[in-house]
């Protein structure tokens, strides 16, 4: 959709504003895929009705809904597409330009078949009309400006044509007179009588009113029939055959009560098969405004409930009212909805060519930079939402293939050489209607060609610092996403003034203390390794408590629902609408990106994002613990504890794409592997997509080929599986490495570490393994050693801390049974009480953990027995040296 006029000056280096008109029409090219769509559908309905229209052609039996309904979003486009449809009947082959696809072509076919059958109304825009204005008598007028116009072309010679000296010349009975006698009786309609007249004349005042209604219908019809028969004429000749459709497009339906009450009873009243109206209205709004229209007039009336009670069931009659008003007035078929501009097509916004396209002006703004090592990974302000230089080619590949599988990816993305792998944030912050989409263009076009200036004088030593252009078009966004969104006024309150703030030198920071913010994950289940069946064992407690069973489970990753809770504690809470959500995690990073990050919060996370991707599920059976024997316990294969989204994206397309990468028939496989070796590799794949992600290249996982890699592992894992953990080894020896060197403290590669050092080693115990052959992930072959030190750090500090994890391990056995369902239905049954209610569960939860740990851990502890075999390596290692 073109943005700017035609004969607007080309922009010089400093940012020039133009003006623009709010909606206007657009040739076919030229418009979004959404208008394109509609447009399409309009005009499948006005060719279905004009045939109706000459069936139906003396049938006055039939009570037709001759009402279509553009619906849409604020700035979707609605009033673009009705002044694009007058200009396409008016001059189909100018708008729809030079023979295109086949598409094209048959819309061309359709406007051909339409242009002469169809006539536009005047538009009647409902914005600037007065409350009370009579909309019948507004519609009779322009049907009546429609009959006069070619009256009005005759009399270019010279002679009179007004309409006041027709009325003179033509009897009452021709189509001209009809019309007149509609609009004058339309006022005894509409309007109120007064109530202080006299009550004689009041009393025939409403005696006329009712004889005027009682044959309008009819007359109204018959009057129809004329006009489309004499606007006919001069078309198709008097010999009959086709007939004229008459539409009346009105605008902004949706703006007041009164104004969309009047219009469902003006459909209503008027109905004809020569005479359709087309709604522009969001139906969302549509269909509260009718509740509160019919919700008013049983207060009025005074049928209204009393009380809470009373005002919940007078809400409900009035919903009930309002759907049964809208079936019958509109149909479901009868809407035609204007969805947003998909992300994609965003990205290459404006679509003509003429100007530099919004992923190209937001490749040009650039993100904050300095020490941390986040900025020297992502460098301008589309790297937040296109991850194209954070995935391999392979990876990139496998990514769009998942995105077409689970239908996520725009049906008119359509191959675009360069184009963006937009990752679920950005498709969430790009998903927008028209009109907010053009203002994004703009706002990042004024801060590109601003920028470009350079500063001088008195202000060049306070220049901002970069990134403030990056973080003031992320906060425009979300503040008008905020304001455009149906959240109550509460959460746009709190989230204007008290999550979104300014320091005491005027910068945008982000206020989290309190946890205003949650998030809910949606994941869905991929598929299940089973791993073996398990001989019952332990130390003596086998009779009463056994692992029944093992599986892990693959999970791909969907999106994130931010969720604001009330900061006033009233147990309030309100999911984040998308377009939000999307805003606020871009403006989120933009700000964690910083030297010092303008996110505040009394946790080094804000709030917990990690996605939850793999998990390791076992079945308990614990006898001896009272009530609830049966313990499913989950526990949850966790990354590092990044600060931004932007991190959590790439692991989760990178393994999303993993995912696509091999079937599941490998989860399943009949081949005869062994499914232990199966989770070793799951394992270690998952090892090296963190390191990939936790490193300085911030992604860039290398599948590696059939000779090294995973994809190697894949041909066959009895020969590939253990040099492809080897490898694996190597990479998180390299990324300790680069950890020492790089780490400026607090940054993306401490949290790395923080993962290597705590949450690594506990990877390969029974918790999150099939098998005790797991922990081979973390054990080096004998004599060899790995230059740069970075395997030797880590052992020493598994050494050092072998008594920390080992608490660590047995607290994330204590959360994954308190998690389970047992240990919710065991707390249902005990109720919220404390005392011995409370010493029971804690009791159960003690002996089920004491139960889990005397099973796995009959030949002693696991974890000790990794850390020591990893230590006497190193001892032989160093004395090899030393030799």
């Amino acid at each position: 959709m073109a943005t700017t006029p035609n004969d607007a000056p080309e922009a010089g280096p400093a940012y020039l504003p133009t003006p623009l008109p709010e909606a206007r029409a657009f040739a076919w090219a030229d418009l979004l895929t959404p208008t394109q769509r509609g447009l399409r559908e309009l005009f499948s309905w006005l060719e279905a009705a004009c045939e109706d229209g000459a069936n139906a052609a003396g049938n006055s039996t039939e009570h037709l809904s001759t009402s279509l309904l553009v619906s849409g979003a604020r700035g979707s486009g609605k009033t673009t597409l009705l002044l694009s449809a007058v200009q396409a009947l008016r001059d189909w082959k100018r708008f729809v330009g030079a023979p295109g696809p086949p598409e094209v072509a048959a819309l061309a076919r359709t406007l051909a078949r339409l242009e002469r059958r169809i006539l536009w109304l005047d538009p009647l825009d409902l914005e600037p009309v007065p409350s009370q204005a009579n909309l019948l008598a507004a519609l009779l007028v322009r049907v009546r400006a429609a009959l006069d116009h070619p009256r009005h072309a005759k009399g270019a010679r010279g002679e009179s044509s007004r309409w006041a000296s027709s009325i003179l010349e033509e009897g009452a009975e021709e189509t001209w007179g009809k019309l007149d006698h509609l609009i004058r009786d339309a006022s005894f309609m509409w309007e109120d009588i007064p109530s202080t007249t006299d009550a004689r004349v009041r009393a025939e005042q409403q005696i006329r009113a009712s004889e005027i209604y009682a044959n309008f219908q009819p007359r109204f019809a018959d009057a129809m029939e004329d006009v489309a028969r004499t606007l006919s004429m001069p078309r198709f000749g008097a010999s009959g055959g086709d007939q004229v459709l008459l539409v009346l497009p009105i605008d902004n339906v949706d703006r007041s009560i009164e104004h969309l009450y009047n219009i469902v009873k003006l459909t209503r009243m008027v109905a004809s098969p020569h005479l359709w109206f087309v709604l522009a209205a969001g139906h969302q709004e549509f269909q509260r405004f009718m509740e509160r229209s019919f919700q008013k007039e049983l207060i009025v009336s005074g049928q209204a409930g009393i009380g809470s009670h009373g005002q919940e069931e007078t809400l409900a009659i009035a919903r009930r009212q309002a759907a049964t008003t809208l079936r019958r007035a509109l149909p479901p078929s009868y809407r035609i909805a204007l969805d947003p501009v998909g992300p994609d097509e965003a990205w290459r916004f404006p679509v003509d060519g003429q100007e530099e396209s919004l992923g190209a002006l937001l490749r040009r703004m650039k993100l904050p930079r300095g020490k941390r090592t986040e900025s020297r990974v992502l460098d301008s302000f589309a790297d937040l939402f296109d991850l194209g230089g954070r995935l391999t080619p392979d990876v990139a590949r496998c990514y769009r293939e998942a995105l077409r599988t689970d239908g996520e990816e725009a049906r008119d993305a359509g191959p675009h050489p360069g184009g963006p792998l937009l990752h679920h944030v950005g498709r969430l912050a790009l998903t927008l209607p028209a009109r907010t989409l053009q203002d994004l263009w703009h706002s990042v076009r004024r801060e590109v060609l601003s920028s470009a200036v350079p500063a001088s004088g008195a202000g060049s030593s306070a220049a901002p610092e970069e990134g403030e252009a990056a973080v003031r078009v992320a906060t425009e966004m979300l503040r008008n996403a905020i304001d455009e969104s149906d959240l109550p006024a509460w959460a746009s309150e709190q989230l204007h003034h008290r999550v979104l703030r300014s320091d005491d030198q005027g910068r945008v920071c982000m206020d989290l203390t309190g946890k205003p913010i949650h998030r809910s994950k949606r994941t869905s289940l991929h598929g299940v390794l089973q791993g073996p069946p398990r001989e019952p064992g332990g130390n003596g407690t086998g009779a009463h408590a056994r692992v029944l069973g093992t599986e892990v489970h693959l999970r791909r990753f969907h999106e994130v629902v931010l969720v604001l809770q009330d900061l006033e504690g009233s147990g309030r809470e309100a999911s984040l609408p998308a377009n939000v959500a999307g805003w606020f995690m871009i403006l989120h990073d933009v700000l964690m990106l910083f030297e010092r990050p303008r996110v505040l919060s009394a946790d080094v996370t804000p709030f917990e994002m990690s996605p939850e991707l793999v998990v390791t599920v076992h079945e308990l059976w614990a006898g001896q613990a009272r009530g609830e024997p049966f313990i499913q316990a989950d526990f949850w294969w966790t990354p590092p504890t990044w600060s931004t989204f932007i991190e959590f994206a790439v692991l989760t397309a990178q393994w999303r794409a993993f995912l696509v990468r091999f079937s599941k028939g490998f989860l399943t496989a009949g081949d005869g592997q062994d499914p232990t070796l199966r989770a070793r590799f799951i394992q270690a794949a998952w090892v090296e997509n963190i390191c990939s992600v936790a490193g300085l290249a911030l992604g860039r996982w290398d599948w590696g080929d059939a000779q090294r890699g995973a994809v190697s592992a894949l041909r066959g894992l009895d020969a590939a599986l253990e040099p492809y953990e080897q490898q694996v080894r190597d990479t998180v020896a390299e990324l300790s490495t680069r950890i020492r060197e790089h780490s400026a403290g607090y940054d993306r590669l401490w949290t790395a570490q923080v993962w290597l050092r705590n949450t690594l080693p506990l990877l390969v115990l029974p918790e999150f393994a099939l098998a005790p052959t797991a922990r081979g992930l973390l054990r080096q072959p004998p004599g060899r050693v790995i230059e740069g030190g970075g395997w030797d750090t880590l052992m020493k500090d598994w050494r050092t801390q072998a008594s920390r994890l080992t608490a660590f391990r047995q607290q994330r056995v204590r959360e994954a049974v308190n998690r389970s369902g047992a240990a919710e239905s065991l707390r249902q049954a005990l109720g919220a009480g404390g005392g011995r209610a409370s010493d029971t569960y804690y009791g159960w939860l003690d002996t089920v953990v004491e139960a889990w740990f005397a099973i796995v851990d009959h030949d002693g502890d696991p974890l000790t027995g990794v850390v020591l075999g990893m230590t006497s390596r190193l001892d032989s290692a160093s004395t090899e040296e030393r030799t």
